[in-house]
């Protein structure tokens, strides 16, 4: 995997709507301290991301939109948080392993427009069978992500960064298991009416 490809992609979709991602991550963190609206605005902050990815225009209250999906982000994000505890109380090492294999749950929520069960399942193959490549993505993303903490308005920059990071190698992984990749930057339309799957499909040049 070209992990230099990935982040300076990543790095191209936040600076073109930076203040957009800065001010919806804000908007996110506020919001937040009612507990219940933490799982749907990350929803809205992970569908920002696959919006800029795609090269859609986006809007700081696009951080809204995961509450059309309030109960699928929560449900997500309950078993998610059970199966972490779960891991983490069996001597820390599984839980280790299940955050990294669970990378593209999240965006495959939005993606795939999974159930949460969904998500987390096909996050968990595609993190088995790319294994490496998703343990240094992981560990690439929780260094950035502490960094941000360190800095009072650091996570507000962070924060965006690793979630349109995220999308971007969840993308990069679905190529590499069934073709459906679209990238915003130097990309073609692919017209392929024969497989209802592909329909639509942008992918790299």
């Amino acid at each position: 995997m070209d992990y230099e490809k990935i982040f300076s992609d990543t790095w191209d979709v936040f600076k073109e709507n930076f203040m957009t991602y800065i001010i919806a991550t804000l908007v996110a963190m506020i919001g937040s301290i009612l507990i219940v609206t933490i799982a749907p605005l990350f929803y809205g902050l992970v569908d920002m991301a696959v919006r800029g990815v795609k090269g859609e225009p986006i809007d700081y209250k696009d951080v809204f939109s995961g509450f059309d999906h309030f109960v699928r982000s929560w449900g997500f994000a309950i078993v998610a948080a059970v199966l972490l505890l779960v891991g983490y109380m069996l001597l820390i090492i599984p839980g280790i392993i299940l955050s990294i294999l669970l990378l593209y749950a999240f965006p495959l929520l939005v993606i795939r427009g999974y159930s949460g069960v969904d998500a987390i399942k096909e996050s968990i193959e595609i993190g088995k069978n790319n294994f490496l490549d998703t343990a240094i993505i992981s560990i690439i993303l929780w260094i950035i992500s502490a960094i941000g903490s360190y800095v009072v308005i650091g996570s507000l920059i962070t924060t965006p960064i690793v979630v349109i990071a995220s999308v971007v190698v969840t993308y990069r992984m679905i190529e590499n298991n069934d073709t459906a990749y679209t990238y915003v930057a130097d990309f073609e339309e692919v017209d392929d009416t024969s497989s209802d799957a592909n329909e639509g499909v942008q992918r790299p040049l």
